[in-house]
């Protein structure tokens, strides 16, 4: 009985040291992250001249963090472990994926962002963005561009808004698609038709003011 708790002593002690050693790389990564964040509020300013590659830059001193991570998770162990970074991988990813979109008016795939972050490719066990991460992502930018929508307008583009439009309204009808089981992303996915309203309201608000160039 002893050997028997003196090995669990030491497995819990070996879990205890990883665990600090993960909370030690994520006070690296979530300053990163919370860049991030304030960069994406930037676009919302008058006078922004925020850029994509920006972001870029900015995480590049995340690399090598990801890369300690992967060494110290092995991939039976990767789910016990994921909620310490879970929360800032969706965040980072959000936060490129709409910039990435203000400048290319265009999205951001999952397999770029993995490539972006160093991560791997999504599959069981491996450190890689999740799909329901990656989903919840693109609920948050649903969230931001109906808010950029209209901050448009005050910046005097009248084009951005239609765009934005048939971008929610595309993505809004591929969620439809999908038989959701995780109970945060559909109800984040509800929270998507209340975006797509207040964009279309932006819009047709626009359109009877004649202010899109024919």
């Amino acid at each position: 009985m002893e050997n028997l708790f003196e090995s669990f002593t030491e497995e819990l002690e070996q879990d205890f040291q990883l665990r600090q050693n993960i909370k030690e790389i994520m006070t690296k990564i979530e300053p990163i992250d919370r860049k991030l964040s304030q960069m994406v509020q930037t676009y919302h300013q008058v006078n922004s001249t925020m850029a994509y590659q920006q972001l870029l830059d900015e995480i590049q001193p995340m690399k090598p963090q990801i890369d300690q991570l992967k060494l110290l998770i092995k991939p039976v162990l990767y789910y016990k472990y994921r909620d310490y970074w879970k929360f800032s991988l969706t965040q980072i990813s959000f936060s490129l994926i709409f910039s990435y979109w203000v400048e290319n008016k265009s999205l951001l795939k999952i397999d770029q962002v993995q490539s972006i972050l160093g991560l791997d490719e999504n599959k069981p066990g491996s450190f890689s963005l999740e799909l329901e991460d990656y989903l919840i992502a693109l609920c948050n930018l649903s969230n931001e561009l109906s808010r950029y929508c209209l901050n448009c307008v005050i910046k005097q583009d009248y084009e951005t808004p239609s765009l934005i439009s048939k971008f929610i309204s595309d993505l809004f009808a591929g969620f439809r698609l999908l038989n959701l089981k995780n109970d945060i992303i559909r109800k984040r996915y509800d929270s998507m038709k209340y975006d797509l309203k207040r964009i279309e309201e932006v819009v047709y608000d626009i359109s009877v003011r004649n202010l899109i160039k024919k």
